[in-house]
């Protein structure tokens, strides 16, 4: 688990079921980027209602939402946001948490993070 120190993890759908891995993730900051629609057009879940990204979310997993690949997919960020809020319950403090999360997150150097935390509040 510590063998590869990974500041951040794409998809990271199936952590879930590992619950030593699910507190190490949310012990140590580590965000997985989440692509829902993306994770069930492809099977890796059976339906939206059955997404971890709640789970994961509640237990302090910092998550981050994305769309993977928006054309493949007929997507884009602000449909992902939305099926998060409408079809999976996120409140809109919540969707402002995970964008501060995704922000920490980013790969952009810290003036620049501050600057968009402040844009976010």
């Amino acid at each position: 688990m510590n063998e590869l120190s990974a500041d951040r993890i794409g998809h990271g759908v199936r952590s879930v079921e590992d619950e030593t891995l699910v507190r190490h993730l949310a012990a140590h900051r580590i965000p997985l980027d989440m692509s829902i629609t993306s994770n069930v057009r492809t099977g890796i879940v059976a339906s939206l209602a059955k997404h971890p990204i709640r789970r994961l979310f509640e237990a302090g997993v910092p998550i981050t939402i994305n769309t993977d690949d928006p054309a493949m997919f007929n997507t884009d960020l602000n449909r992902e946001y939305l099926i998060a809020h409408k079809h999976l319950g996120f409140t809109v403090e919540e969707l402002r948490k995970i964008n501060r999360d995704a922000i920490s997150a980013s790969f952009v150097d810290n003036p620049r993070k501050a600057e968009l935390l402040r844009a976010l509040e």
